[in-house]
């Protein structure tokens, strides 16, 4: 009988690396569920570069790798087939089979996001030229803060420690081939005074998204392996019908998640978006778009532009019947997948 092992790429997977890893000896046919928002699936420093950790796994266990029949890789958000694509470069001897299955994460961005849907003003008079509210610190939201320190944007965003800031300011020296420059202590610039969990200030911050052109998305930081992963910073914005600037993968800005019916928005100078250097990338755009973030007339500009894509997302968004659309994608899975999926309920 062939073995079959599946890996799932979740908070609690140990890599084994003392041990000599996690694939057993005789297995034959390898399942990897990859979902993008979980501690294994994440980014590595490496280096003067971030590195994807499965990949880097991969690496470290390429021989056994090598010797397997089959490798099934189930994405279960956003588009791994440059992934799937460089497996296949990779063991050239070995069978790939790639499954898509994003809706399986992302539907329930998408669900919280229509909650909201109530809370949406009657009248928006759009009085802001960007917004940002950030929570859960990241690589990314630390460089969108910075720059928004540094250029006085209207940013919210949670109290940053002495530590937390030397952390990134490493990554970001490493990744530049710079010196690091000095860690600093942030105050905490809150949009509401008092807490609240995840769900209430959603609702509640529907008001400012209203109010703004532009709504800065940065979602958890990647490599160019895994795209459009979205989560509810880019569908809340679509349901306000603000326009979404992404700090995101490689060309986030330019593609869109079109697996998920949404167009991308136009206007921006992108000219930086496939920087192979995410933290080149970032810093890059937000410098090259400065001069639209900071004048009301061409951000008023770029929204008008963007009117047919603004009611395409937002129609596509509240009127797609999503939980259909998932069951379709969980429909056409091979019935060996859909009987793990089902056992992780």
């Amino acid at each position: 009988m062939i073995k079959r092992q599946n890996i799932f790429f979740d908070n609690s997977l140990d890599f084994n690396v003392k041990g000599g890893g996690i694939i057993e000896h005789d297995t034959k046919i390898l399942t990897l569920f990859l979902n993008g928002t979980r501690n294994s699936n994440s980014l590595c420093l490496i280096g003067e570069r971030l590195e994807w950790i499965p990949w880097i796994w991969m690496e470290f266990e390429k021989e056994k790798l090598e010797k397997l029949n089959e490798i099934n890789i189930v994405c279960l958000i956003g588009d791994l087939t440059e992934f799937f694509r460089r497996c296949q470069k990779k063991f050239i001897n070995v069978k790939i089979n790639y499954y898509q299955y994003n809706l399986y994460q992302q539907i329930d961005f998408i669900k919280n996001s229509l909650i909201n849907k109530t809370s949406l003003p009657a009248q928006c008079e759009r009085k802001n030229n960007i917004y940002s509210s950030i929570g859960t610190m990241r690589l990314n939201r630390y460089i969108l803060i910075k720059e928004s320190l540094e250029k006085g944007y209207d940013f919210y965003y949670p109290a940053i420690s002495y530590n937390i800031s030397k952390y990134y300011e490493y990554q970001i020296g490493q990744c530049l081939g710079t010196t690091m420059q000095s860690p600093n202590r942030f105050e905490a610039r809150r949009i509401f005074k008092n807490n609240m969990q995840q769900p209430e200030f959603n609702k509640k911050q529907i008001q400012f998204l209203s109010d703004s052109y532009i709504n800065f998305v940065t979602t958890i930081p990647n490599t160019d392996w895994l795209k459009d992963q979205e989560d509810e910073k880019y569908f809340d914005s679509i349901l306000c019908k603000t326009v979404p600037f992404m700090l995101c993968e490689k060309n986030s800005n330019s593609t869109g998640p079109e697996l998920l019916g949404f167009l991308p928005y136009i206007g921006f100078d992108l000219k930086s978006d496939s920087i192979d250097n995410p933290v080149l990338r970032w810093k890059s755009l937000l410098e090259d778009n400065e001069h639209i973030f900071k004048d009301k007339e061409r951000v008023k500009e770029l929204y008008d532009k963007n009117r047919h894509v603004i009611d395409h997302n937002y129609n596509r968004l509240v009127n797609t019947d999503w939980e259909a659309e998932r069951l379709a994608q969980f429909d056409r899975l091979p019935t060996f997948i859909k009987e793990n999926l089902n056992s992780l309920k």
